[in-house]
């Protein structure tokens, strides 16, 4: 995790904030949202598999929605097999798993791994220095392989590091995305005016991103076997108990989060000793590695921030939908995913946008507009 926490550093979150997502971010939105109805999680998915891929290590054609849709179908199953424990069968899930990585290495992490590994070779003969090679995920661990420490010897291990941070980066960022939506939805006839704010105030959309991540986390409850016996909060724990933390209860606490924690609201007054995301992320070194990338800096209590800041690339998704004119689609129901039991999942989320309310879909030049 060392090794790997080096793509999360400050700098190279500002990197992708400032200079590579918002450029492809609003070419893609262009191809996407073409027309007055759009099923909103394919395309918060479309959306963040692009530098989720590019920080994995991923080799993609950025510019062909074909490759796009086919490294987010194998994210789906990735993001099935990550919920196995709640999974409402996960025989079905394994199965789908194995398949999805088997595919996912054949045409993706092998011809990125041939690349690299070419690269790596070229720097080990001093034609190359490290600095010229790929910052992504793929790249670190092939690089530090021959180190005993690091345990890299196995390549599915590899692969599954690789999947991993795909995942993460994709699936997670577009259930937010949808997830904020339907809250900032929720408030009634308010929730018109707060999308304008979203729209005109990035810090306002990342204390949005950060309230949803508090009340729909990713991981409702995170499961976990104590490999030993031991003792939390007075309580003795045996060797092989599951563990459970409920973070979607511990978000909810008065004590940290006023006295109502139940409701939605971006602006509530938090002790700058708490994360505005609760528990979402973990806690300790084990916490997300990627939560800068999903929920931003923490915001000061006066929500002053300088001009450093990371917001976070859910927060500018969630600007740039806003900005387009999005509303609740009246005429279709979103559903949820249903082959899980976490509540924080949806598979379809119709809405539509104002600004393009009688526009026909367009054919558009991916190329020319991804470059």
């Amino acid at each position: 995790r060392r090794l790997e926490n080096t793509q999360f550093r400050a700098d190279v979150l500002r990197l992708y904030e400032r200079e590579l997502f918002p450029r492809v971010m609003s070419d893609l939105l262009d191809l996407l949202v073409d027309r007055e109805r759009v099923d909103l999680f394919p395309v918060g998915e479309m959306l963040s598999v692009v530098l989720a891929a590019r920080r994995a290590g991923v080799d993609c054609d950025a510019s062909s929605l074909d490759d796009l849709r086919t490294l987010v179908r194998h994210v789906d199953a990735f993001s099935q097999g990550s919920a196995i424990l709640d999974a409402k069968d996960p025989e079905a899930v394994r199965t789908l798993v194995r398949a999805a990585y088997a595919e996912f290495e054949r045409d993706f992490v092998r011809p990125a791994w041939k690349t690299r590994a070419a690269l790596i070779e070229r720097v080990r003969r001093g034609e190359l220095s490290e600095a010229e090679l790929p910052h992504d995920i793929l790249t670190v661990l092939l690089l530090h392989r021959t180190d005993p420490h690091m345990e890299l010897a196995d390549d599915a291990r590899i692969v599954r590091e690789v999947a991993t941070y795909l995942q993460g980066g994709t699936h997670t960022s577009a259930q937010t995305l949808v997830n904020a939506l339907d809250l900032v939805f929720a408030t009634g006839d308010d929730y018109a005016r707060t999308i304008d704010r979203i729209a005109n105030d990035t810090l306002f959309a990342q204390r949005v991103i950060q309230e949803t991540l508090r009340l729909r986390p990713t991981t409702p409850k995170m499961k976990r076997r104590a490999e030993a016996e031991t003792e939390v909060a007075g309580r003795r724990i045996p060797k092989d108990a599951q563990v459970i933390l409920d973070v979607a209860a511990a978000n909810r606490d008065p004590r940290l989060f006023g006295e109502d924690p139940e409701r939605f609201d971006p602006d509530r007054a938090v002790d700058p000793s708490v994360q505005r995301w609760g528990l979402s992320f973990g806690g300790g070194p084990h916490q997300c590695p990627g939560r800068a990338v999903g929920g931003g800096f923490p915001v000061p209590a006066d929500f002053h921030v300088e001009d450093d800041h990371v917001f976070g690339l859910v927060a500018l998704e969630l600007q740039a939908i806003a900005r387009r004119g999005v509303r609740p689609d009246e005429t279709a129901t979103p559903e949820r995913d249903l082959r899980t039991a976490r509540f924080t999942r949806w598979l379809h989320y119709p809405v539509r946008f104002v600004s393009l309310a009688g526009a026909r879909p367009v054919e558009k030049d991916v190329r020319r507009a991804l470059g």
